[in-house]
């Protein structure tokens, strides 16, 4: 029951799959005593995850054998250095090998060469190698372990050129090889860990690719599957359409590993305090997080939800809410909204009653005992922009910021982060967010003038005309629009091409999406920025809920926005608070808003998807390797 009232008071290419490639290795022999100089050595480095010696040594133990042994050393010295992810080196090894090779040998090279290629990031001709290798070679002339390393390195190409039905083939036919129902079990969980890594890296997986119920079960699981042990409220039901659908998969097995587990709800009888501005200038924003929390609370069985009741803090103000809804016998308080009143509450001091609010505290202030803090903050995603600018290799950039408090807190966060990871930020433009014209700010920090005063120079120093395009400095590596509005980011990204920047990385926040204006979102195509999962339009693991909440709520737009998620995700992180079971530290939702855990300041920090704009629409980006994300080869206008 909801009753609400108004009180009348005042006032990771490379890493995923080496390390799909590491778990894929064949167990090595027991251990015995060291050697050195001696193939048991080797091993030993192996066992002990020492490749690079272990490679080295089997080098060595190589260039003092006579074939075939020596073959076989060098082989070993490439299987190393690949679990070393040091392609480069088993390639020179593998080009080594000149002598005799018998036909199990011969096998081995070319398997080796087609993971090398796999793993020096060059997937498609890893493809072209693997299928060169006769199929039967491996499955009639060697053992089944042999065969199932065969099979799962197919698998792992597969995924890495985009043909997750050959994929999914590839690990069936490896069972066919299994010495027993663990086996069949472990290599049905490196499938499933595979399709998801391989979503992450923005592989399609749709089950409508294969008409063999097997072979779609798995792929509509890996759409589906979630990472690490987070909670949800919607892994359940998830998981129950999918079980409806294929009743006796072999992934049933797995299907925990999956989706999240569901939520531990509160203690029957528990009341649950909704505090939102309701009235007033937030009324609007307060709307949909309400309508959010509420798509969550009634997925609650209805024996088990707690009552709930929502205050207006538009009417009352937030410490008035607070002592109310402790007088009215509430165990969890949730809200208020706004900074200033989560500020207010902050300063009743340590709540007896917990409160989860609904935004963030300044930095520097120290929450009390009992108030925690969740908040879709754009100093957060600022930060989580600079780390992923720093990871993708760049250090020297420029920034275009909104003139005001907003775009000063903004940069303030970006400058730091960037800094820290030794990172610099050469210039920054301030801009007037109303206006629609940035040529005069983006000229001043790309030096596009400089380029057209040289040229000029030039031509009346040699007295004739020059053909000529201009340039903008050649020390920047990244552009950061901050912008106030997607309008503002749908205006800058054009001008960046049109004053010839559409080669330099241009990074933003998640505001410059709007998911209800595709046609005008393609002036910004190209922009990469961090959002949260409800919000990107290929990740299809939230295709069910997305489904349930428009039955519920109809065609409107307040359901696809980042306050219906972020209202959602307030509901399962207080039932996760509430139910008392768990420490702070092991709390952890896969939400809408992103993968959410606790800090040891008790505010939520949220885990997002890097992606995007591609005609119009947000597409996931790779985790990032240290190599510049693609671009899709945006190219600039012609400048008339």
């Amino acid at each position: 029951m909801v009753t609400f009232r108004t009180l009348s008071l005042s006032g990771r290419r490379l890493a995923w799959i080496a390390v799909l490639g590491l778990a894929a290795c064949s167990m090595l022999p027991p251990p015995v005593a060291q050697r050195p100089g001696t193939e048991l050595a080797a091993e030993n480095a192996a066992r002990r995850g020492d490749h690079a010696q272990a490679a080295a040594q089997y080098e060595n133990l190589a260039a003092i054998r006579v074939p075939p042994e020596r073959v076989d050393m060098q082989l070993a010295a490439a299987r190393e250095w690949l679990a070393a992810a040091r392609p480069t080196e088993a390639a020179r090894v593998l080009a080594a090998i000149v002598a005799p090779q018998s036909a199990a040998q011969s096998l081995e090279r070319s398997l080796l060469e087609a993971e090398t290629a796999l793993l020096a990031n060059r997937a498609q001709e890893a493809w072209q190698k693997f299928t060169a290798i006769p199929e039967s070679a491996a499955t009639t002339a060697t053992t089944a372990g042999a065969a199932q390393r065969y099979y799962l390195l197919k698998m792992r190409i597969a995924l890495a050129v985009a043909r997750p039905v050959d994929a999914v083939r590839a690990e069936i036919a490896a069972e066919g090889f299994a010495a027993n129902a663990a086996e069949r079990t472990q290599l049905r969980t490196r499938l499933l860990a595979a399709l998801r890594d391989a979503r992450e890296h923005g592989v399609k997986l749709e089950p409508a690719a294969s008409p063999d119920p097997i072979v779609a079960g798995w792929l509509e699981l890996g759409a589906i599957a979630t990472e690490g042990h987070a909670t949800s409220l919607i892994g359940e039901a998830e998981a129950a359409s999918w079980r409806a659908k294929y009743p006796n998969h072999p992934a049933l097995e797995v299907l925990s590993q999956a989706l999240p587990p569901p939520l531990v709800t509160a203690a029957t009888g528990g009341r649950i305090a909704l505090l939102l501005p309701l009235s007033g200038a937030a009324a609007g924003q307060a709307a949909t997080v309400r309508d959010g929390f509420l798509s969550a609370y009634y997925q609650l069985p209805e024996a088990t939800r707690p009552a709930l009741q929502v205050y207006d803090t538009g009417a009352v103000t937030a410490a008035a809410a607070v002592k109310q809804a402790r007088a009215d016998g509430s165990s969890f308080i949730v809200g208020p909204l706004t900074r200033e009143d989560v500020a207010a509450v902050a300063d009743l001091g340590s709540q007896s009653v917990p409160v989860l609010a609904l935004n963030f505290l300044p930095a520097d202030r120290t929450a009390p005992s009992g108030l925690y803090q969740f908040a879709l903050s754009p100093e957060e995603e600022a930060r989580i922009v600079a780390r992923r600018i720093l990871a993708d290799g760049h250090r020297r950039g420029v920034a275009l910021v909104p003139r005001g408090d907003w775009g000063n807190r903004v940069i303030d966060a970006f400058t730091r982060e960037l800094t820290a990871g030794g990172g610099s930020l050469i210039t920054q433009a301030l801009y007037d967010p109303a206006e629609h014209d940035y040529s005069y700010e983006l000229t001043g920090i790309l030096h596009v003038d400089d380029s057209d005063a040289r040229h000029v120079r030039l031509q009346n120093v040699l007295g004739t005309k020059l053909n000529f395009e201009p340039r903008h400095r050649g020390d920047i590596e990244f552009v950061f629009v901050v912008p106030e509005s997607a309008t503002n980011a749908r205006l800058i990204e054009p001008q960046l091409k049109f004053f010839y920047a559409g080669d330099i990385p241009s990074y933003s926040l998640s505001n410059a999406f709007e998911p209800e204006a595709t046609d005008a979102n393609r002036d910004a195509d190209g922009l990469m920025y961090p959002d949260m999962p409800w919000m990107v339009s290929d990740d299809s693991s939230l295709d069910a809920i997305r489904g349930n909440i428009e039955q519920a709520w109809g065609n409107g737009v307040a359901w696809r926005s980042r306050l219906f998620a972020f209202g959602y995700d307030a509901c399962q992180l207080m039932l996760a608070l509430s139910g008392g079971r768990q420490k702070l530290a092991e709390v952890q939702i896969a939400g809408l808003s992103g993968q959410l855990h606790f800090d040891a300041q008790g505010r939520v920090q949220r885990e997002l998807i890097w992606v995007q704009l591609r005609d119009g629409e947000p597409k996931r980006l790779t985790v990032s390797t240290g190599d510049p994300p693609q671009t899709g080869a945006i190219s600039p206008p012609t400048r008339q």
